[in-house]
């Protein structure tokens, strides 16, 4: 799946058949995200994985040895907050489905979650430390809130 236009482009890869119906929302929320957060320039691929390799991936470059949801690898190191969002993300599909159910959640609900938190990783916004985790928190709270998607953190 791929969402082009103007400086936005969106390439997603081993789109999981569970996602096919909801192609509309997600380029919504890709669209919508790039002029709330005053996005210049948004070049953005997506992949979805294995536990295996994620748990890999995320081995490799954190030293974590387990599988995670979710990775984003932001173009180059990000400083501060910026007015551009590139890079990769990596979502494991499994995760996401367990977590969905464990969380009582709407799959496609939790994955939009997922993806907003990782396009704000690839914009600069972290949550290494409380105070940056609070503003992050609020961003896609705030976000999440135009989309229709109720705070994903209660």
């Amino acid at each position: 799946m791929i969402i082009s236009k103007n400086n936005l482009k969106f390439e997603i890869f081993n789109l999981p058949t569970k996602f096919n119906n909801h192609k509309k929302a997600i380029t919504q929320a890709i669209e919508l995200f790039t002029a709330f957060f005053d996005i210049d320039k948004l070049n953005v691929e997506l992949s979805f994985c294995s536990l295996e390799d994620i748990q890999k991936i995320n081995y490799k470059f954190r030293k974590i040895n387990k599988p995670t949801n979710v990775l984003s690898f932001p173009s180059e190191e990000l400083g501060q907050i910026d007015k551009n969002c590139e890079g990769e993300i990596l979502i494991c599909n499994d995760l996401l489905l367990e977590e969905s159910l464990a969380q009582n959640k709407n799959h496609i609900d939790h994955f939009l979650h997922l993806l907003i938190h990782s396009l704000l990783h690839l914009k600069g916004y972290g949550h290494d430390n409380e105070n940056d985790a609070i503003l992050m928190e609020e961003k896609e709270i705030e976000f999440l809130s135009q989309i229709g998607i109720s705070n994903p953190y209660k």
